[in-house]
């Protein structure tokens, strides 16, 4: 059978194609190899303080190489280890926190994403001191007991997480005091409204359990949600998990704010 011109061009044209593939998939293999290296290095460069685990990074099933001639990230899974060190009142790095990104890009105004979702998971250590840095200027606002008074003598000594109630315990100077609050979303908004407070069986100062209410609310604003939307806020066992969300997020500006 004589070959023709067609055949031999379109057979021409499948082994282009082929070969072609082959380059992409190569390519999308290193790309993915290359860039998942340069973030799990960077993560580690900046952690605090040696981890035990890395950080694990995935691209899910849309084409990164495609993606990227089109100027964005399809899809990107990042689950980071916890870089949390508490010292006494302070601490550094996060606890471990899996983000889910779409449609990244770089642009002029920093690296955004489409779409962002965080899972994470507070400790109650954690907690405690992110409450104890708002205290301060929370008690300045308790009308009817002098400031210096309640600044000096009130501390938040533990937090307890309660799952079984919903409730977060706040042990005020050393058990002297406690106050149960409980976490409750309206809208996106986080809220705690105090369940019961005790003082030697006495109830606390008026404006106290309100104002500690507000230090929590206004540290976890500060410290984890930032611009954040509040998706999700439950009480576990040993601290509390905290899924937030966020549409055209400049990751840029997170990072500075945080």
């Amino acid at each position: 059978m004589k070959r023709t011109k067609g055949s031999l061009a379109w057979k021409i044209f499948v082994g282009i194609l082929a070969a072609l593939l082959v380059l992409i998939l190569v390519a999308e293999f290193g790309l993915r190899a290359f860039i998942s290296s340069q973030i799990e290095s960077q993560f580690e460069e900046a952690a605090p303080a040696p981890t035990t685990q890395d950080a694990q990074v995935s691209f899910g099933s849309a084409p990164l190489t495609l993606g990227l001639l089109g100027g964005k990230v399809p899809h990107m899974t990042l689950s980071v280890p916890s870089t949390l060190v508490l010292d006494g009142e302070s601490f550094s790095g996060q606890p471990a926190a899996t983000v889910e990104m779409d449609g990244v890009r770089m642009t002029d105004a920093g690296t955004i994403a489409d779409t962002l979702n965080v899972s994470t998971e507070l400790p109650d250590a954690f907690v405690r001191v992110i409450l104890q840095q708002q205290l301060g200027s929370a008690l300045a606002q308790v009308n009817g007991v002098p400031t210096e008074l309640l600044q000096n003598s009130v501390t938040v000594s533990d937090v307890t997480s309660n799952p079984a109630e919903g409730t977060v315990t706040i042990q005020l100077t050393d058990g002297l005091a406690a106050i149960d609050l409980r976490p409750e979303m309206e809208g996106d908004q986080l809220t705690f409204s105090a369940e019961s407070t005790r003082l030697f069986g006495i109830d606390l100062p008026g404006g106290v359990a309100e104002r500690i209410s507000q230090a929590l609310r206004e540290g976890m604003r500060d410290v984890v949600f930032g611009s954040m939307r509040v998706q999700d806020f439950t009480v576990i066992e040993g601290g509390l998990r905290v899924t937030l969300s966020g549409h055209n997020v400049n990751l840029n500006e997170i990072n500075q704010a945080l």
